[in-house]
């Protein structure tokens, strides 16, 4: 197996080294449905106690791959570790280093700082699977496969852990290996020395998929492209302009030539695998490059050059920037690529140098609150460093978005979570405060005789369990 991420690299030292995206070594409490909703995993039910206190009930039938019992007292020794690790953790979940404890042998009471029903969904990240208490030189989880060997900086290899209570996975050793540079990962599945690679480019696909020795396996995931519109530098300040730059893209176009067909033509911000998203009732503009140069005409541009700011790593973005740039062109509107290193990427964007960000946002748990908190609120993670400055942000269109992300946030149920944010979606469409572009869809390659990968909309969930290789 071919990662794109080393995984053993330092940032895994929490869990003695071992990244806990696609390994399955390590279960959280919640788990996520193929419908991005949260489903009983290491807990069978959780309750609230009052509005900032939540029970989560144990299941009695797991034990970690050394032969003891899960308890509560594993589970807050466990979430101790995260906190420790990461300074970041209780800005994310809600809650405080001491906010996790054990009310009996199996049940776990988290105490939240406010309310936040979206609480459950927010621990069903790999980063909080549940680690044994006991530091020892091998992770010790209590998912169905258990750590054989780590070489560092290399691969992790695996054995299937008998005793799990799903029964004893197909393969009988599962070695993931890193593999940085996609086109070696690609080379190495077409010459058999690996079964599956992560992460293939798309512009492979094809040719992987209609070799005899390979093939693919697609997904939807929970991802959009889309370019982040900065609000608050001249020229992209009317709205007007913005307006006839959404007309000009054609994002149909983008996906089958960019992106080999694999991925879904966008509308808004969210992609459509997510519950709470209202693709199909958000607005299109087009392409109609007619109206863009009639709005472009209209608006008080008056030929200023736009930066379009892009990450150097991601080759597909270097591509649409260069397609976008042709685009505006027709449409009287002059721009230049700025492409910067990974390091520097999310500065630059967040300190407002640009008029126009390829960017890319996902989840991977099944609470996505924060994605749309993270875009649009004054106080989100893109915005917060220019709003604390001077008041502005990126492109956070103002308190009236604030206020309904709030309420977004403190949804007692789906329906009114999907209105309050629905809401968001339609704003931030229609003030052209985004260009839609895709919906993301990842790919594995993989042997021809290799079979049983259940795909999972988070491709760090897939599930390895059913795995194997015909002759």
């Amino acid at each position: 197996m071919a990662l794109a991420r080393d995984p053993t690299r330092e940032k895994w030292d929490v869990f003695n080294g071992i990244n806990p995206y696609y390994t399955h070594v390590f279960e959280p409490l919640v788990g996520v449905t193929d419908d991005m909703e949260t489903e009983p995993l290491l807990a069978t039910e959780w309750r609230t106690v009052d509005e900032t206190t939540w029970d989560f009930s144990l299941r009695e039938d797991v034990t970690f791959h050394n032969g003891d019992q899960l308890t509560a007292d594993a589970v807050v020794r466990s979430f101790d570790r995260v906190f420790e690790q990461w300074s970041w953790v209780p800005g994310w979940i809600g809650v405080e280093p001491d906010g996790v404890t054990a009310v009996d042998d199996y049940t776990v009471r988290f105490q939240t700082a406010e309310p936040f029903p979206a609480f459950p969904g927010t621990i069903s990240h790999n980063y909080f699977g549940i680690q044994h208490p006991d530091t020892t030189d091998k992770p010790v989880g209590t998912g169905p496969f258990q750590v054989a060997h780590v070489e560092e900086e290399q691969a992790v290899t695996l054995a299937p852990y008998d005793e799990h209570r799903d029964g004893t996975p197909n393969p009988a050793t599962l070695t993931f290996k890193w593999i940085k540079d996609p086109n070696t990962r690609v080379l190495s599945l077409q010459e058999g020395s690996i079964d599956v690679a992560q992460k293939t480019p798309k512009s492979k696909a094809s040719s992987l998929a209609e070799a005899a020795e390979t093939a693919i396996e697609t997904q939807l995931a929970p991802e959009a492209g889309f370019v982040a519109v900065n609000l608050y530098k001249s020229p992209t300040t009317d709205e007007q302009l913005r307006k006839a730059l959404n007309w000009a893209v054609d994002q149909n176009q983008l996906v089958e030539s960019v992106l080999n067909g694999i991925g879904e033509p966008a509308r808004g911000p969210i992609s459509s695998v997510i519950p709470w998203a209202i693709h199909d009732d958000l607005p299109t503009y087009g392409p109609d490059r007619d109206r863009a140069r009639e709005l472009v005409a209209e608006s008080e541009y008056d030929g200023e050059t736009l930066s379009i700011l892009i990450n150097s790593e991601n080759t597909d973005d270097r591509t649409i920037a260069q397609i976008l740039s042709g685009w505006l062109e027709d449409i009287n509107v002059d721009s230049e690529i700025r492409q910067v290193d990974p390091a520097s990427f999310y500065d630059k964007f967040t300190s407002g140098e640009s008029h126009l960000t390829l960017v890319g946002f996902g989840s991977n748990s099944a609470a996505c609150d924060y994605l749309i908190r993270a875009m649009f609120h004054s106080k989100g993670s893109d915005n917060r460093k220019l709003h604390k400055q001077n008041g502005t942000g990126i492109y956070n269109p103002g308190p009236e978005i604030d206020r309904l992300i709030e309420k977004g946030y403190r949804a007692e149920t789906m329906a009114e979570k999907r209105d309050y944010y629905g809401e968001v979606q339609r704003r931030v469409v229609d003030t052209g405060a985004i260009i839609p572009l895709y919906y993301n869809e990842y790919v594995f390659g993989r042997q021809s005789n290799v079979s049983g990968i259940d795909a999972h909309p988070i491709d760090n969930m897939v599930d390895w369990s059913d795995l194997s290789r015909s002759n």
